[in-house]
């Protein structure tokens, strides 16, 4: 099962990678007050992220679906992986750090998977930029040590 979770992980980066590729469209966001990184409350924590459309698209609705899909899947890597170095730096002294991160990894899961979009902008070719969030009572307090409850 670890290694089933590890595989997954590999690929949604590999995904992501090919999916995202390298544009720069950072902040679109910009000019308002508009938390788009990071704690905004002990209970809602927020990522950016951005992705492209896939390749050989003409049609617009599709171009910017793609591109909103690979956004949710960055972010859901980054608030995972955010989330997984806070615990390990909290477990000073695990034994397998490896088996640990991927024991965090699954534990916040579905919780990631479960966030929401709560800014979503495209440039004009078809890109696509979001403020994805997660959110639940205490979940700073669970991510920075505490044990997650389920």
């Amino acid at each position: 099962m670890k290694k089933l979770l590890l595989v997954a992980l590999i690929a949604v980066v590999a995904i992501s990678f090919t999916a995202c590729g390298s544009q720069k469209m950072g902040g679109q966001v910009k000019g308002e007050t508009f938390i788009s990184e990071g704690w905004v409350t002990p209970d809602i924590f927020r990522v950016t992220a951005t992705g492209a459309p896939k390749p050989g698209l003409k049609n617009k609705i599709q171009r910017r679906g793609t591109a909103k899909e690979a956004a949710v899947i960055m972010a859901e890597k980054r608030i995972i992986e955010k989330f997984v170095g806070a615990r390990l730096e909290g477990a000073a002294g695990a034994a397998d750090y490896a088996s640990t991160g991927v024991a965090v990894a699954k534990e916040f899961g579905g919780l990631v998977k479960g966030g929401t979009i709560v800014k979503e902008t495209y440039d004009d070719d078809d890109n696509c930029e979001i403020v994805y969030q997660v959110e639940k009572k205490g979940l700073k307090k669970e991510v920075e040590g505490g044990a997650y409850e389920r």
